[in-house]
């Protein structure tokens, strides 16, 4: 026979096994001994919660011969058709690869249909939200009047995207994010039945790197099981995931609490060299400097995940640091993930978002340790302001505040939605356009793609640059005039003015130039 995956062998069989829904199954339950049950659920929440394993254990239970105080009894010949996959009125759809509304079509066509084997026919649809408009408009009247007989249970992560009539027609469930705590409680129930020997440590990294999800916890211990048998520690978990050891995490927040700059540079390419991925690191940083503040401001220890060893050591860095420069450094880290997805030297980008990190708390101290050496007071000051100067002479400011490209960059978007809304034909001439830097002057550069002249011409236009101007004023609050990258004109001493007016009909309207021969 082959293998089964942990999270189907362990998959739940009844409402009692499922984690951290209690609300959910126990209203389900009541529903079910009350005789009160639904034509049509929504349930919805984060992937891995338990949404479909529920949806699967209230098809058996409305399908069970022998119903116990609204739980299935796993044993009736109905129950167990259902737990192996072969009961002919249980439909499981996914939406993602049967969205259209032929598919749609076809499934209210047969709901009218009497069950053949059970007493109810239940559609389970994943992944609802991935249907298209035309196939909920097919599925409305149908879920809002359904034979009897039928029962509808639909679920989804992104219960945003469904339109509001079909949520009206559904009871709505929300599945919520599963503790770590009981993810842990989960694994160790699993490692006790599979006879497999973990490590608190490892079990402790499992449950925090499944963020919420049982489905992922159990996937990550199966892998663990793969990897390295039936004893796993610490050790052969930080392997599986890439992530840092809790010895690595320790010594980086170490050195970055220090201000020793050189021994985080040295970290960081040690960690790089063994193997671990840039975002993986920034990843392990916030978590762990989130755990430093979670203890410095709050008083329950449900909260605080860490392994005791590395417990005693946060608390001894909670003391020397501030809840400004802990939120600080996470805002920073946190910026410096995403601005990882873009960036062609993401090692560069960590680096000195580290140093920036660094030179904020040694502002607010009396002293600055560099490759090891504390610096004096006065030595500090110096630092930092000819840190400061070199600054202010790279970042020109424009009406006395600085001119920050990379909010520019971010908000782009935005500016181009307000230009739209004023005019939008500016903004037909401004989608050509790219900003590209801040020149020496505090202007914003402009680069437009190649045999776009004529909308760089329109743009610069006394109107359209003003509108612009303004629009950029509204959204970032500062006032930044335009200028454009200085590419070299192409000339042509055989161009005559026929061909330029070509050019610039081609340039406003597309096509290209075609030979018609007879």
């Amino acid at each position: 026979m082959s293998y089964i995956a942990l999270y189907r062998a362990f998959r739940p069989k009844e409402f009692s096994e499922v984690v951290g829904q209690e609300h959910i199954s126990k209203t389900l339950k009541n529903a079910l001994v009350n005789n009160r049950v639904a034509h049509a659920y929504l349930f919805c929440g984060p992937r891995g919660t338990g949404k479909t394993s529920s949806a699967k254990i209230l098809a058996k239970a409305v399908n069970c011969l022998n119903l116990d105080q609204g739980e299935p009894c796993n044993e009736c010949p109905n129950c167990l058709a259902i737990n192996t996959g072969n009961f002919l009125d249980v439909f499981e759809i996914d939406a993602a690869s049967n969205r259209g509304i032929d598919e749609i079509r076809d499934l209210r066509d047969k709901v009218k249909f009497a069950p053949s084997q059970g007493k109810t026919k239940v559609y389970i649809i994943d992944e609802v939200h991935m249907l298209t408009s035309e196939a909920f408009n097919a599925l409305l009247k149908t879920l809002e009047e359904p034979p009897a007989h039928v029962l509808f249970v639909l679920a989804t992560t992104e219960p945003q995207k469904i339109p509001l009539t079909i949520l009206s027609r559904c009871q709505r469930f929300d599945f919520r994010k599963i503790s770590t705590k009981e993810i842990r409680e989960h694994l160790m129930e699993i490692v006790r039945k599979e006879g497999i020997t973990v490590s608190d440590n490892a079990l402790n990294v499992i449950a925090r790197k499944a963020a919420g999800g049982m489905r992922d916890a159990i996937s990550i211990l199966d892998q663990c099981i793969a990897f390295a048998g039936n004893s796993i520690d610490c050790e052969h978990v930080e392997k599986v995931l890439g992530t840092l050891g809790e010895e690595q995490i320790l010594e980086m927040s170490q050195a970055i609490v220090e201000g020793d700059i050189g021994s985080v540079i040295s970290k960081i390419n040690e960690s790089l060299q063994a193997g671990k991925d840039v975002k993986q690191i920034v990843r392990d940083l916030i978590e762990y400097f989130r755990q430093v503040m979670l203890l410095k401001l709050s008083q329950s220890e449900e909260l605080i995940t860490i392994s005791p060893e590395m417990l005693s050591k946060a608390k001894e860095q909670v003391h020397k640091l501030s809840t400004s420069f802990l939120g600080h450094v996470i805002l920073k880290l946190t910026e410096v993930e995403r601005e990882l997805r873009w960036s062609s030297q993401p090692q560069i980008l960590l680096e000195a978002g580290l140093v920036e990190v660094i030179l904020k708390i040694n502002s607010d101290q009396e002293g600055m340790i560099i490759n090891g050496r504390t610096t004096s007071e006065p030595e500090v000051k110096e630092k930092i302001n000819q840190i400061t100067k070199k600054q202010e002479q790279s970042m020109p400011v424009r009406a006395g505040i600085p001119v920050n490209f990379s909010e520019i960059k971010r908000k782009w978007p935005e500016i181009l939605d307000k230009v739209k809304q004023n005019k939008i034909t500016t903004h037909a001439f401004l989608i050509a356009a790219e900003p590209v830097n801040i020149d020496e002057q505090g202007c914003l550069i402009l680069n437009f793609k190649e045999g776009h002249k004529f909308h760089r011409d329109k743009i610069f236009q006394h109107e359209n640059r003003q509108l612009v101007e303004m629009a950029i004023k509204e959204v970032l609050g500062m006032e930044i005039k335009l200028t454009y990258t200085k590419e070299e004109e192409e000339t042509n001493n055989n161009s005559t003015q026929n061909s330029s007016a070509l050019d610039k009909a081609l340039q406003l309207f597309g096509g290209k130039i075609v030979e018609i021969k007879d």
